[in-house]
């Protein structure tokens, strides 16, 4: 049974068939995390987009299962909507990614953070940036990890916060490696944050190690 904030639209890896992504509703504004190839059409198939007053996207890096679809669903909000997306992302190559996508500059706003959201830079595929997030969702502090190899640049955060997701894999390589992080997230719960996981690369066997632990994204 979920009992957590973020609504996934997909939760498997790279390769799995729906693409890691989640979104929370503030108010009249929605707000996307990741827009991968999968993203845009699992979005309008689930939600009525018309309805919000701001479409926001938070991009955490730009490998295609995570930015894939985002050239789509600005312009498709910017010609059939009617109305910019507002992009939030610190990859330092996100304007040119848009560029090369076709995305017209007044269908979007570009930010690198709010009073809100506060970015956290991580390691996670040597040839780009990758970032996860800090957010105030309806008055719960999560923590986002998005993809990384590491834990370490979150750890500040997670205790003051009521609930984080955490990207989570069996391979591991690029990715936490279940194994690896089974009694740092074990601690981690029993200091009161809620554990999620994510971006699952083989959720039969991730199950089996996890049992009942840990909420599954």
């Amino acid at each position: 049974m979920k009992d957590f904030t973020l609504n996934f639209l997909g939760s498997d890896s790279g390769f799995g068939e729906k693409n890691n992504s989640a979104y929370v509703e503030l108010g009249n504004d929605l707000w996307l995390i990741d827009c991968g190839y999968t993203v845009f059409n699992e979005l309008r198939s689930t939600l009525n987009l018309e309805k919000y007053e701001s479409i926001n996207v938070i991009i955490t890096h730009l490998h295609n299962d995570h930015a894939g679809s985002l050239c789509q669903l600005i312009l498709y909000s910017f010609f059939v909507l009617k109305k910019k997306v507002n992009v939030y992302s610190k990859c330092e190559r996100i304007k040119e990614y848009l560029d090369i996508t076709g995305v017209v500059d007044e269908a979007y706003s570009l930010f690198r953070g709010s009073s809100n959201l506060k970015f956290i830079k991580t390691e996670h595929a040597k040839q780009l940036d990758a970032y996860g997030f800090l957010m105030n969702c309806n008055g719960k502090k999560i923590v986002y990890t998005s993809d990384t190899a590491t834990l370490e640049p979150f750890v500040e955060y997670i205790n003051s916060a009521e609930e984080l997701y955490v990207d989570m894999s069996i391979a591991g390589g690029v990715h936490l490696k279940i194994e690896d992080c089974m009694e740092n997230l074990k601690v981690i719960k029993q200091n009161g944050v809620k554990v999620v996981l994510m971006h699952i690369d083989n959720r039969e066997k991730m199950k089996e190690l996890v049992q009942d632990e840990f909420y599954f994204a």
